[in-house]
């Protein structure tokens, strides 16, 4: 009788997409006693020695769908499909962190690990393109006003982009706002930010982009531990855990944030109702994948706490929450199927007081109470064609939400529901090796915001075409329709920011959005960059519109005509010697009321919108060990109403981080607005501030 003996050999293969096209920057991880990674050159192929087979291997490429194959003999011939065709089948690789066919921009594990910022959003601010409502960061604003604006679409609280994590939404099913400090630092890969309306694939959410945040897998990941405290108080702790045996992987992570906070108000404003915009929350996140050839078993879980103090004594909020999602997918040479069911409860608490002139006195108006589970399952199946790539999906939202006011008066309660049902098509074809042309439509229906809503209907549409002119230089245009729906928050919740009241609006109807955009993508030996120009006109905008009031500031939330957001974005991003990194962004956009319901408002500038937007990111590594991160950020002047009348100075920012490593221990100092530069976040009239200079020192242990 003989004995099987295990051999190590010398695996080698090639990964290819559905039209035979070699796909360069591949990661093949390799799952055995120490897990290998390597990286695809540019004919695809890649090389792993001492493997063992048979022994599992995970394909992943940055816009399509990671492959998991069990290899029982070298060479190994693998065909990744897309994980959407939103844009193109054309395989281009990413360099330099972008897709050349597409153009969005990826933001890896590296520079978002040694960023300055501290949330997600902080991290983000080299994309000039991309700013929260207000000019704030999550860090310590109130959560209802962390919508995303891209390319000159500004938001109102509610984003006009959609933030999603591993395919979880991240835009809160009430008001949209996006729930950034819900997300450990520690379990993100990559974050990709995708301009551009995306609603035929994703839907109301997505009208001016897409914001797509990955999950570290355990396999590439070593446990990590940090520590840091910094001025005004602050404490932070994030920490990671990932493991593997077998067909099973999983991986933690989890993230706590203490701070005193900053006065939003600058000295010679504040009273003794004032007090430092204060913050805390904890967050964690765990995911738990099984594989059992082409098949794969996903349970993922996101939640959190957090408790802030709103800048003065009796004006506060706090909300609690999270998403458990569970899928299955499988993926073959030619088909790829799959289906997800996520459950999301969150609540939300706050309190609205009213301060006297003098901010010396205050007393408390009013406290709301937002208790909301949505509910989301969708299936989705695509088939590979000749020369292309077709993919049918449907899915079903339901929120149900109870909306509560506590006033000196008495307690009102409403029950509120969110109901949307879709079905979509996506496909592309490659009729020759340099254009790919792709195309998508989408019907959806939703009934809000009571039972007794009947059911209102969009149909939107995208076409996409995309050249290869050289390997490394793309032409790609766009042309699509998109939608966004009226929020319950909008439709339902009225509030109050100190003299300004705003009013809900039940009669809003649908946000209805046309855009057109071309651009170039490049690479090079030392740089890559993006060039595009873009408009979109939005009809029946949803704004916060002024109206005559002889008792403080009254607004209410109309449909105030029409928007259209113009510009031209540019993005680079180079190395031009080993030690150095760069990366720079600016946008010029101009953003205008036209065809306008309120004639004051016509032709004025959208809020929250500069007319110029710049950023500029360095990393030098001066020695062996040593890293220096800088951030600087430029924000032309803005306003902060529809009238015109409060305008937002020109902001200028600079952050820096210093790190150096001894051992398994990397030491870091952080310091935030280096220069206290002031920066208005908003005039209502009175005028607020972002948090002036602060500085963190940390320790991470990896």
């Amino acid at each position: 009788m003989l004995n099987a003996v295990a051999i190590a050999l010398l695996l080698t293969g090639v990964v290819r997409t559905s039209d035979g096209q070699p796909v360069a920057g591949a990661r093949v991880i390799v799952h055995q006693a120490s897990a290998a990674i390597v990286v695809t050159d540019a004919s695809g192929r890649f090389r792993v020695p001492d493997v063992t087979l048979p022994v599992d291997l995970t394909v992943q490429v940055n816009g399509f769908a990671e492959r998991r194959v069990t290899v029982f003999a070298s060479p190994v011939d693998l065909t990744v499909l897309p994980e959407t065709v939103s844009a193109s089948v054309l395989v281009l690789g990413n360099a330099g962190g972008r897709d050349l066919a597409t153009g969005a921009v990826t933001f890896d594990k590296t520079f978002l690990s040694n960023a300055p910022g501290l949330t997600v959003d902080e991290v983000l601010r080299p994309s000039a393109g991309l700013s929260l409502f207000r000019r704030s960061s999550a860090r310590t604003a109130n959560p209802t006003t962390h919508g995303v604006t891209l390319r000159g679409l500004s938001a109102s609280g509610a984003s006009r982009a959609l933030v999603l994590f591993d395919g979880l939404p991240l835009n809160d099913g009430f008001g949209a706002w996006v729930t950034w400090t819900r997300v450990p630092t520690e379990a993100i890969d990559s974050i990709e930010v995708l301009p551009g309306a995306g609603g035929d694939l994703f839907g109301s959410d997505a009208l001016g982009g897409v914001i797509r945040i990955r999950s570290t897998m355990p396999h590439r990941a070593d446990p990590s531990l940090t520590l840091a405290v910094g001025t005004r108080e602050t404490k932070t702790g994030d920490g990671s855990l990932g493991l593997t045996h077998g067909r099973t992987a999983m991986w933690l992570a989890a993230s706590a944030v203490d701070t005193a906070g900053d006065f939003p108000l600058e000295p010679s404003s504040r009273g003794l109702a004032d007090r430092p915009a204060s913050a805390n929350w904890w967050n964690a996140f765990g995911r738990v994948d099984v594989t059992a050839g082409p098949r794969r078993w996903t349970l993922t879980a996101l939640g959190g706490r957090d408790r802030r103090g709103n800048g003065t004594v009796l004006q506060r909020n706090r909300s609690a929450g999270g998403s458990a999602l569970a899928a299955v997918q499988s993926v073959s040479d030619t088909a790829t199927w799959a289906a997800r069911v996520a459950v999301s409860p969150n609540r939300y608490e706050q309190t609205f007081s009213a301060v006297s002139s003098s901010r010396a006195t205050e007393f408390l108006v009013l406290t709301q109470l937002i208790d909301v589970t949505t509910t989301r399952a969708n299936v989705e199946y695509g088939r590979t064609m000749p020369m292309g790539f077709v993919m049918v999906r449907a899915g079903a939202t339901r929120a149900v939400a109870d909306f509560e006011e506590r006033r000196t008066s008495g307690t009102t309660t409403v029950a509120l529901r969110d109901d949307s049902e879709s079905i979509s098509v996506q496909a592309a074809v490659s009729p020759w090796g340099s254009v790919t042309v792709g195309g998508g439509v989408r019907h959806e229906w939703r009934a809000a915001p009571t039972s007794t809503d009947g059911r209102d209907r969009a149909a939107i549409g995208r076409l996409s075409a995309t050249w290869q002119v050289r390997p490394s230089v793309v032409v790609r245009s766009a042309a699509a329709m998109s939608h966004r729906w009226p929020t319950l928050n909008e439709l339902t919740r009225g509030f109050r920011v100190g003299s300004t009241s705003t009013l809900a609006n039940s009669s809003l109807k649908p946000e209805r959005a046309g855009m057109v955009d071309a651009g170039v993508t490049w690479s090079g030996l030392a740089w890559t960059g993006g060039l595009a120009a873009f408009q979109t006109t939005v009809d029946d905008v949803i704004a916060n519109v002024t109206l005559p009031s002889l008792t403080g500031i009254v607004r209410e939330r109309q449909n105030a005509g029409q928007a259209r957001a113009r510009g031209v974005e540019v993005d680079l991003d180079g190395r031009p010697a080993s030690w150095l990194q760069v990366r720079g962004s600016v946008i010029l956009t101009d953003s205008t009321f036209q065809h306008s319901a309120e004639p004051a408002i016509e032709g004025n500038r959208l809020p929250q919108v500069p007319r110029v937007s710049a950023a500029l990111a360095f990393n030098l590594r001066p020695a062996s060990g040593w890293r220096v991160d800088v951030v600087a950020r430029s924000i032309g002047a803005q306003f902060d109403d529809d009238r015109n009348a409060f305008e937002l100075a020109p902001a200028h920012q600079v952050d820096g981080r210093i790190a150096a490593r001894t051992s398994r221990i990397e030491w870091a100092a952080v310091v935030e607005n280096v220069f206290g530069a002031r920066v208005e976040v908003g005039r209502t009239p009175l005028v607020t501030l972002a948090p002036g200079r602060a500085m963190r020192l940390s320790a991470t242990w990896r």
